[in-house]
């Protein structure tokens, strides 16, 4: 398995965006990855406005997964709605 990077930006109007963090988390462990660590950024100010919002929930996960696995982790970040965007970086192995 390879070490990954999973950043996210989740709709901020959300009750508790923190549930939406922990499923996309099952997602991955749904694919046969393991989740290391996931830091919460919390609501920042966007860059430009996003569905007509001005800020947005951030969260970074770090996790191992194989290389098969990250087409379909993509497939389904794209199909969640509160989801606004996803961004997978693979990390270098240590």
């Amino acid at each position: 398995m390879r070490p990954y990077e999973l950043m996210l930006l989740i709709d901020p109007s959300l009750e508790e965006p923190r549930e939406e963090v922990s499923r996309v988390e099952d997602v991955v462990r749904g694919l046969g990855g393991e989740v290391a660590k996931t830091d919460v950024w919390g609501r920042k100010k966007l860059a430009y406005p996003i569905l007509k919002q001005t800020e947005g929930f951030y969260s970074i996960t770090k996790c191992s997964m194989e290389q098969a696995a990250l087409k379909e982790l993509d497939r389904l970040l794209k199909l969640r709605q509160d989801v606004w965007r996803h961004m997978i970086i693979r990390l270098d192995e240590e």
